[in-house]
């Protein structure tokens, strides 16, 4: 009997990543990228090229991170299929409520994707029968080029696009799927809610796609009660990842 393809799962940040990292039976670390593809890369940075190779359930998986932000997700994405051909691709990670009666931790599917910029909607997500295995809501997700840090806008762009959830990477990860005909799954959970004002410097704190310590401090020395929204920010991120990685356990079983 031939090997099951796996499941690609993509994440964007360390954060999101661990958590999952903890449940796979990782069998080896694939980074083994030509020197094109390194010097393919215009946004990403190189350390996202590790590529964990294992099992999770039992299911074959390849789990890996692309840093925040489309341009990266699909350079990042695009060496992935260079290398890999999954059966089910998904695209996962922390996103920013859009609607009241989110809460945190809470998984959201996209049925179909949207992204700010460009207005387009041309993308749909594929929502699994899982039988009332895991339990998740559907909704329509956005891609943004920033992190939706004012709570007024985050009720206008979930108002404007009839949005459930916010995001930087999933539109153009979708965009490479349906390209390489890969049907993609695209899974959020709540790390912050729609009535919540993240700290406004936040956006300042990602170089080449990573959260840099040195950009974080200078933001507090400045204005130190930025603190405060660091640390609730953290804290929701804990919980999202850890209810994030105990679903996706459960759905690649299920899926």
């Amino acid at each position: 009997m031939p090997a099951l393809s796996p499941i690609a799962i993509q994440v964007a940040v360390r954060e999101e990543l661990n958590p999952i990292l903890k449940r796979v039976r990782v069998e080896r670390v694939f980074h083994e990228v030509t020197w094109d593809q390194l010097r393919s890369l215009r946004h990403a940075h190189r350390d996202h090229l590790r590529f964990f190779i294992g099992t999770l359930n039992d299911i074959p998986v390849v789990v890996f991170r692309t840093g925040v932000g489309r341009h990266r997700a699909r350079e990042i994405v695009r060496i992935f299929f260079e290398h890999f051909e999954p059966r089910l691709f998904i695209s996962t990670g922390f996103g920013g409520a859009l609607s009241p009666d989110l809460e945190i931790g809470e998984i959201i599917m996209a049925s179909d994707i949207c992204e700010l910029q460009s207005g387009l909607c041309n993308w749909r997500g594929v929502v699994p029968a899982t039988n009332g295995e895991v339990k998740f809501r559907q909704g329509r997700l956005v891609t943004a080029d920033q992190m939706i840090v004012d709570a007024l806008d985050k009720a206008k762009i979930g108002e404007l696009h009839k949005a459930s959830v916010v995001d930087m990477e999933t539109s153009a990860v979708a965009a490479l799927c349906q390209q390489y005909s890969v049907p993609m799954l695209a899974v959020r959970a709540i790390s912050d809610r729609s009535d919540e004002n993240l700290p406004l410097e936040i956006n300042s704190f990602f170089n080449n796609g990573q959260v840099r310590p040195g950009l974080v401090a200078r933001a507090i020395v400045v204005h130190p009660p930025t603190v405060v929204g660091l640390f609730k920010l953290a804290k929701h991120a804990w919980k999202a990842g850890d209810d994030l990685a105990r679903f996706l356990q459960k759905l690649v079983a299920a899926v």
